[in-house]
């Protein structure tokens, strides 16, 4: 029998955050459980499941995080932010675990007011 928890998303992606600047960046701290952007130039759409494989530095091998879509830049705006997308992490352990460690990984720069690749 397959469990919806069983399926895996339809398209993947890769990102490598090996600087705290890059994670800083692309991290979504206002999604309830945490998300990451990821430039890209392919076409997505709100919803659509992506399995993102992330290398973060100082943490050794590839998290597999099963995220959606919830936000696009579609293409470079005034502001300088990338064309790609938000993906918000799901509610399972791995992405509560990966939220957690780029929380303390950030610190209290989580609260800056320095722009990022969505706000």
């Amino acid at each position: 029998m397959n469990n919806a928890k069983d399926h895996l998303p339809g398209k993947m992606m890769a990102l490598q955050l090996k600087e705290k600047v890059a994670l800083y960046n692309s991290y979504m701290p206002f999604l309830e459980h945490g998300g990451l952007f990821v430039p890209t130039d392919d076409s997505f759409s709100l919803g659509d499941e992506v399995l993102l494989a992330l290398e973060l530095t100082d943490h050794p091998g590839k998290k597999f995080l099963r995220t959606q879509v919830v936000w696009i830049n579609p293409a470079r705006t005034s502001a300088q932010r990338p064309k790609g997308v938000g993906l918000a992490f799901s509610d399972d352990e791995i992405c509560i675990q990966t939220k957690n460690l780029i929380e303390a990984e950030l610190g209290n720069n989580i609260r800056s007011d320095r722009a990022t690749f969505t706000m």
